[in-house]
This record gives structure tokens, sequence and C-alpha cells, in this order.
């Protein structure tokens, strides 16, 4: 069965002979075509309706109602209402209404600082020091890189850092010097091309930044190292942390 377009109802003698309607006329224009109407597949044939709603755009829809399924959609791609909640189903079901879910979980978020709200635009983060630490020797320095001070500390929780900072001095005017900052065995810093002129004089320092730490023993130190001229010299050190938080 196929739709059939409607006869003009009208007082044409072809359409409607003699104007009288008969129930041959009422089957194809009403049953036939109600019938078609109710169990149609969308063919994209005359009255069977596209195949697809490709095309189809919601720019004047200004409000969308959706039913209560009192269930959680199952299936990808599926937007549906569960009691007043609208959830959507990707890789699994996601509540899309829901506010301040877990961390991870995609959600609305409230304004605040604990681990499921957002963060304001303006907040401000407060650096604040919680834990400190030095230590300061000298060492008979030769060509050979030199420990010269170190200090070993555990960080006091997650998610800090450490401000590292050293200074050293080589005593001996006539040779010259690399004096270098470690955290562990990871380089922070060198300064390079150091002489020493009494024991007052040439202060050099270094400086360097070590972010998150584990909550472990960790040591920083200087090393010295003659690079040129001849015979030993005493370098004095002093290495020291900030452990900050935020």
């Amino acid at each position: 069965m196929a739709w059939t377009t409607p006869r003009d109802w009208s007082d044409d003698v072809t359409a409607v002979p003699d104007g009288i309607v008969t129930a041959a006329m009422l089957n194809v224009d009403l049953r036939d075509n109600l019938t078609i109407l109710s169990s149609h597949s969308h063919t994209g044939s005359a009255g069977q309706g596209a195949s697809s709603m490709s095309g189809v755009t919601l720019a004047a829809l200004t409000t969308l109602t959706f039913a209560d399924q009192s269930a959680n959609p199952d299936a990808a791609g599926e937007l549906q209402r569960n009691g007043n909640d609208l959830l959507f189903y990707g890789a699994s079901a996601v509540n899309l209404t829901a506010a301040d879910q877990a961390a991870g979980t995609a959600s609305l978020r409230s304004l605040g600082t604990t681990a499921v709200k957002a963060a304001a635009g303006n907040h401000i983060h407060t650096i604040s020091s919680v834990a400190s630490g030095s230590s300061k020797l000298g060492a008979t320095v030769s060509s050979s890189e030199t420990d010269v001070v170190s200090h070993t500390a555990t960080p006091g929780g997650a998610s800090r850092s450490w401000a590292i900072f050293a200074a050293g001095h080589a005593r001996d005017a006539s040779d010259t010097y690399t004096f270098k900052l470690y955290f562990d065995a990871t380089l922070l810093a060198t300064v390079a091309g150091i002489t020493g002129a009494g024991l007052d004089a040439n202060v050099n320092g270094l400086s360097g930044l070590q972010e998150n730490p584990a909550v472990s023993a960790h040591t920083i130190k200087m090393t010295a190292q003659r690079t040129a001229g001849v015979g030993d010299s005493i370098v004095d050190a002093t290495v020291m942390f900030r452990e900050v938080s935020v």
C-alpha cells in the first residue's frame, strides 16, 4: 500500500462526479492514507517523510521538555531525564544537572576551595613558608668536582615546593673554580669562572626551585671544582632551602 494524493474535494465533476462522495473515495483518501501514516517507515517517498532528520535545526526552539523515563540512559548518544536529573550516556551515564561531582567527573561546579569545587577567577593564592633548613661547611677542592656542603631533609607534605639557595667563597685568589647546586642528582644551577680574593670577597650565590618533591629524604648540596690554576684550596659554602605551600 502506498500514499495516494487526496483528490480535490470540490464541485469539479472529475474529482467528485455528480458531487456524490462514495465509500471508495473515502477508503482511498482517508482510510488508506491514514493507515499509511500510522505505519510508514520513512522511506522518503510521497507521504512517507524523510528517512533521517538531517538538516533539522533548533534555532526557533524556545523550550524542550523531556518526559521522565525514571531510569538512566544506557546506550551511547542517549540524552534522557530521570526524575529531576538530565543524563547523557557517552562511555557511561553522566548527570548533566548534578553539581560538584567527584574530581575527574564532568559536572556543574560551585565556587569554593575544596577538591570538587571551582576556584573563582579572581581568587588569590597565599604562599606560606612551612619549613626551612641550612648547613655550612668548608672543603679542600682540587681539579675534581668535590662536595663542599650538603643538607638532607624531608618535605612536610605533598604538593609543596623547595626554594633552594647556596653561597660559596674560594679563598685562593690565584685559581679559578666552578660551583654547582644540586637537588639529589638533579643539577639546578652552575656558576663558572669564580676566583677567590681573601676571606670576605667574591661570595657567589646559586639558586633553584624544586616543585612538588616526593615526601621522602632529599639532599641538597653545593660542589666546587678547580678549573684553572694549581694546588688545592679551601672553599667555604652554605646551602639552604625554604619549603613553601600554597
